[in-house]
């Protein structure tokens, strides 16, 4: 017994004496902050491309069984090689998610550089859906393997730990290369209105804490703002050992980049929310306690996100000096902090048809209030189809469809945004660029069909010995003549469209 406490005497001697106070967590953090850097810099390198070429013009289909997804891409990152990506799909409000893996290049015209998925579902008309990729960082000019971008779930109620089904996974990592409970298998994600969540996935139990007399673990989930110009991390930390010296809180450290060491610590909170249970650690806080430190940056920051790294790291006693080594770490991982939502659905509105007789090319404006793409937009003149082109892909802003018809007599255009409703539009080829009608119903040729058309036929009507008192554009039902069937008509025209 006395032996025993001979030992505790001086292991608590070395550890608080004054120069070793708070040197082990130091010391422990340092090696988390090393990594958090090294994962710094690479989404550094890598997010100005990803966030302006992966998730730019991220769109999608309205609710329905055959849901429809499109992301654009740079032609350089396009056909890079080992590029990928899965859209997940739920429908029974992130309940249960469908994953689909077969996200492909369209390679058709219009949509380039355009990737996109069908994904079967029970056609719903709620629906969540968010996209995960990942990319050879070697097609960006960069050496540190592949990248992992996802976006995720909503935690809306901010359940604590969340559900697998409120999880993304944004890292993953090789098994075997330390024992089993401080092994990292992947990184986990999610997000609230306020708060943020991440699990580390160990190979076995979590967490051993280690022995009465050492070595300890730490277990840590480190959290970076790419775009910020400090060398400062953040980590959700466990540890139990040390005698005091490793505990629960959410850290914040900085260091020198120039010479590789720590500056120091600060413990931002110990009121957090964490789990050890099974083969997880788990844990959350509110996001302001980490985005309101003024060494973080600015929020939200250029892609709304934040980078994250596994580090586990092993510290105790060396004879009479402290050791200190990483055990393992995950791969990079970028959470996205966004969900796509949509309930209901409005269909699109057709505007501003043209036809160029010239060049024979006929277009339409096509604009849908939640952004969502054609999944129909044809042309059809005298039973001969053309399939219309569109110039972008931003459809909440308005995207002009187009295609090359040569000329004719009517042509029916027939758009849908995926959703029950299909719109249609009759323009007239005719006259080409110098007269004729334009868009049956657009009496007063302004590109648009509303109750200013109304006026304009009704003022026809009552004006029935006036001259040039006939527009082909309100003679709705086209038998030569305007009269009260034709403002009915283009009355229920207006109300179909809205």
């Amino acid at each position: 017994m006395n032996k025993i406490i001979i030992i505790i005497f001086t292991l608590t001697t070395l550890l608080f004496s004054d120069n070793n106070q708070d040197r082990l967590l130091k010391e422990a953090l340092g090696l988390i902050w090393q990594e958090a850097m090294i994962a710094k810099n690479q989404a550094s390198d890598a997010m100005p491309q990803i966030r302006e070429e992966l998730l730019e013009n991220l769109c999608s289909s309205a609710p329905s069984v055959d849901f429809v997804t499109h992301a654009d891409l740079s032609e350089e990152l396009a056909q890079a090689e080992n590029t990928s990506a899965s859209v997940f799909v739920s429908t029974d409000n992130q309940n249960t998610w469908v994953q689909n893996n077969t996200v492909l290049p369209l390679d058709q015209e219009g949509y380039e550089t355009t990737w996109g998925a069908t994904t079967i579902t029970d056609g719903g008309n709620n629906i969540h859906w968010y996209l995960q990729g990942s990319v050879d960082s070697e097609s960006l000019g960069l050496d540190f393997g592949q990248i992992t971008v996802s976006q995720s779930p909503y935690n809306q109620a901010n359940t604590f730990p969340p559900s697998s089904n409120l999880y993304a996974t944004v890292a993953t990592d090789a098994t075997g290369e330390t024992g089993s409970g401080q092994d990292i298998v992947s990184l986990q994600a999610t997000y609230s209105d306020d708060k943020l969540f991440a699990a580390m996935n160990l190979n076995g139990s979590c967490c051993n804490e280690g022995s009465f007399f050492g070595p300890w673990n730490l277990y840590s989930i480190a959290i970076v703002n790419p775009d910020a110009e400090n060398p400062v991390a953040y980590a959700y930390a466990y540890g139990n050992g040390g005698f005091g010296q490793l505990y629960p809180a959410v850290y914040k450290i900085d260091g020198d980049l120039t010479t590789g060491e720590v500056g120091g610590f600060e413990v931002l909170s110990e009121n957090f929310d964490y789990s050890t249970s099974g083969n997880t650690f788990s844990a959350s806080s509110l996001l302001s306690i980490i985005t309101n430190d003024s060494d973080w940056g600015e929020w939200p920051n250029s892609f709304n996100g934040v980078a994250i790294v596994g580090a586990n790291v092993s510290a105790g006693l060396s004879g009479l000096d402290i050791s200190t080594e990483i055990l393992d770490t995950s791969d990079l991982g970028v959470l996205v902090l966004s969900t796509q939502t949509q309930n209901g659905n409005t269909p699109p509105v057709l505007s501003n048809p043209s036809f160029d007789a010239e060049t024979g090319i006929l277009s339409v404006a096509y604009t849908d209030a939640e952004n969502n793409l054609a999944t129909v937009h044809d042309a059809f003149i005298d039973d001969m189809g053309f399939i219309m082109i569109p110039d972008s892909h931003t459809y909440s802003e308005g995207v002009i469809f187009s295609a090359q018809v040569g000329g004719g007599g009517m042509a029916q255009l027939y758009f849908s945004d995926g959703g029950n409703d299909t719109v249609t539009l009759e323009v007239d080829l005719g006259g080409g660029s110098g007269g004729g009608c334009q868009a049956i119903g657009d009496a007063n040729a302004d590109g648009e069909i509303n109750v200013l058309d109304v006026v304009l036929t009704v003022n026809l009507i009552l004006c029935a010995d006036c001259p040039d008192n006939y527009s082909e554009c309100s003679d709705i039902n086209s038998d030569g003549e305007i009269n009260v069937l034709d403002v009915v008509s283009l009355v229920n025209l207006i109300l179909g469209r809205q």
